[in-house]
């Protein structure tokens, strides 16, 4: 029975053959979705963390110089979310905890100007606050695990297929596969024209009977990853690469904003793109 659905499947056109490096860009495309939803459910936590902080202990907001969401933060937030705890720990604890999370850039002045921050504390004082700032922070930190443990496989994978894409200075391995893992194929696309348009950078058409609009925006119809990752990309290349540099500041000495001139370096990073894809050749330097 199943050689007879095997050999009925082979008689139908339309099928593809799939070589090992599909599979490999198929297992990106899954990684690399996971990605994107772990970050947006770790982001989504870190708002909820801070709307719980600004209620509880608002002063913290201030207290942390490079903001809320450090590793010094989340370990005093664990172990004493509530600034009627912080006022009763022992200046000597305190200083080690703020210390040893740290790595040294918070000392004991800052345990005593942590502890006057909780004792004039304008914060609601709530146990249910604090259990669900803990709760924040765990799955924070989960997530963020989850993140690397998916990072590291897509770079496993990306360092097995020597992709030619890889040789672009400015291009790592996860914009690199989500680039990859979006196009799949190159073949499936003739020219650089169609996988601009795939990927939503090509401009609007904007049409009243007669009527041509000579400058439009970006259409944004495509897909939205390879968008975002050409444009990411594009910003890194500029700064890597002398060519791409010189391209960007053409485009900015001709009045183009920020983001109008990285649109136009991404334009042209997707037609050095696909000539690396469908060539299979390195990037030139020169």
């Amino acid at each position: 029975m199943d050689a007879f659905v095997i050999a009925k499947s082979l008689m139908m056109e339309g099928y593809t053959e799939l070589q090992q490096a599909d599979i490999q860009i198929l297992k990106l495309k899954g990684l690399c979705k996971t990605r994107q939803n772990l970050i947006l459910m770790r982001t989504r936590c870190k708002i909820q963390l801070g709307s719980f902080v600004d209620q509880l202990f608002p002063e913290l907001n201030q207290f942390f110089r490079s903001g809320l969401h450090i590793n010094v933060s989340y370990t005093l937030l664990k172990a004493h979310p509530r600034p009627a705890e912080v006022c009763s720990l022992h200046l000597t604890y305190l200083s080690n905890l703020l210390r040893k999370a740290s790595r040294s850039k918070y000392t004991k002045e800052d345990a005593i100007r942590l502890r006057e921050l909780a004792r004039n504390s304008i914060g609601t004082d709530s146990p249910a606050l604090a259990l669900q700032i803990r709760q924040a922070v765990s799955q924070i930190e989960l997530f963020s695990t989850q993140l690397e443990q998916v990072e590291y496989e897509i770079s496993t994978i990306m360092d097995s297929l020597h992709s030619p894409i890889m040789t672009v200075p400015g291009i790592g391995h996860l914009n690199g596969a989500m680039i990859l893992s979006c196009i799949g194929n190159i073949q499936r696309f003739s020219s650089p024209a169609k996988l601009l348009a795939y990927a939503g950078l090509d401009p609007a058409v904007v049409q009243s009977g007669n009527f041509n609009a000579k400058s439009t925006r970006m259409s944004k119809r495509g897909n939205s990853m390879l968008r975002y990752a050409l444009i990411n990309a594009s910003h890194n290349v500029v700064r890597n690469n002398e060519t791409f540099a010189q391209y960007y500041n053409s485009k900015i000495a001709q009045g183009k904003s920020h983001y109008c001139a990285l649109g136009h370096t991404a334009h042209k990073l997707i037609r050095v793109i696909f000539t690396l894809l469908t060539k299979n050749v390195a990037f030139d330097l020169a």
